[in-house]
């Protein structure tokens, strides 16, 4: 039945999912962290002391380059999970939102110990390596506070019980759960998926039913049989030694 239903539609279909959100999320941080408000949540690092020795100093504006390697991150850990059993759990705004929350877990992380490795190897060229990789520090949570605080407070609680969640589980994907297909894949199941996919006559039947391309099926046959009977016929005419001429049969009176 969805085949059919497939098939009626012409797969003619319009797919939600994570990527666009991601893209949208760092999008409008982009806009939202340029305000007053919004520049609040997010800090490089040194700033604070800066701000404390010279506090009429600006704030440095953030760019869109200073987000790019949370935007990568999360784009990969989407990756991951439109393999894996989550989409059929949480819907696409909810895991473009929580794989951005975890990459910038992960950026930070990956910061403090890039900081600790130029900290114990001092030299110029570390440092010069550390200026030219300054992420900021971004508070998500407070960035969807802000953004759904027209909304009914346990509304927001409730979202953000589900994003938490959702988190945990796109941590888990690397170790291969939720049946993730780019991790911890056992290649011998895979291949008895295959063989069972292969024979399945799915296809066939929707094509016999009249579905699908049944009718340019049909029109190619015939094609290919009409040009066997011509060159069947020219061979004939043109007078083959090996086949001899169909003898004329007189009529009868």
């Amino acid at each position: 039945a969805e085949l059919q239903l497939l098939s009626g539609v012409h797969f003619d279909l319009m797919c939600f999912h994570p990527y666009k959100t991601v893209l949208s999320y760092t999008n409008d941080l982009r806009s939202f962290l340029k305000s007053e408000r919004g520049r609040a949540l997010a800090t490089f690092p040194g700033e604070d002391e800066q701000q404390h020795q010279q506090p009429q100093q600006k704030k440095r504006p953030i760019v869109g380059e200073d987000l790019r390697p949370m935007h990568d991150d999360a784009r990969r850990i989407v990756d991951d999970a439109v393999v894996s059993d989550i989409p059929l759990l949480y819907s696409p705004g909810k895991i473009g939102l929580a794989a951005m929350m975890v990459a910038n877990e992960n950026l930070q992380k990956r910061i403090k110990s890039e900081r600790g490795e130029n900290d114990s190897t001092a030299g110029d060229g570390d440092s010069e390596k550390s200026k030219r990789h300054v992420i900021p520090t971004i508070d998500l949570l407070g960035y969807v506070r802000v953004r759904f605080e027209n909304y009914p407070p346990e509304d927001v609680s409730k979202l953000l019980g589900q994003i938490n969640v959702l988190c945990e589980m796109l941590r888990g994907l690397k170790e291969g759960q939720y049946n993730c297909g780019n991790h911890g894949v056992e290649l011998d199941k895979v291949k008895v998926v295959h063989k069972k996919l292969k024979k399945c006559k799915a296809w066939g039947i929707m094509k016999k039913s009249g579905g699908g391309d049944s009718a340019s099926g049909k029109k190619k046959k015939k094609k290919k049989k009409r040009k066997a009977e011509d060159a069947s016929d020219g061979n004939i005419g043109e007078g083959n030694s090996d086949v001899p001429p169909k003898a004329k049969v007189p009529k009868m009176e």
